[in-house]
């Protein structure tokens, strides 16, 4: 048996497509990370406890967040959030978001061995702050 490589990529290892009225490029969309970047050009590669999509469908404000687990390998993950409607956890890009090939670090996974990552997705009414995400990654964290 051969161990298993995780390039670095920009790809994301977990992620969701958003419908495109909710998408940022021509959508209703607004993408914001824990720090409180928002947007593309702020969100994507930078490391964030979790990420939130949300926009308004009809006359209704409606969103996503993705928590990433603190257990987690590199944690906190970097994101590829794109202004099209899609976001992703990447545990496994560093050079490819930092642009420093010095930072490449691909993940190896020896035979008969594993890699866990765990993710919560809240899909919730209204936007980030209205659904109060940053409370409930804290309650996430703290098991409850």
């Amino acid at each position: 048996m051969q161990p298993v490589v995780y390039g670095d990529s920009k790809d994301g290892a977990f992620g969701i497509r958003l419908r495109p009225v909710l998408d940022e490029q021509g959508g209703t969309g607004k993408i914001v990370n824990a720090e409180g970047l928002t947007g593309e050009r702020q969100v994507w590669g930078k490391p964030s406890n979790w990420c939130d999509y949300s926009g308004t469908i009809g006359d209704k404000k409606v969103g996503v967040a993705i928590l990433d687990n603190p257990e987690n390998p590199r944690h906190p993950v970097r994101w590829h959030a794109r202004g099209y409607g899609l976001f992703a956890a990447n545990p496994f890009g560093v050079a490819a978001f930092t642009n420093d090939k010095s930072q490449s670090s691909p993940q190896t996974v020896a035979p008969g061995k594993s890699l866990r990552y765990r993710y919560r997705v809240i899909v919730h009414p209204g936007d980030v702050q209205s659904a109060d995400i940053a409370a409930l990654y804290s309650s996430y964290i703290a098991g409850k």
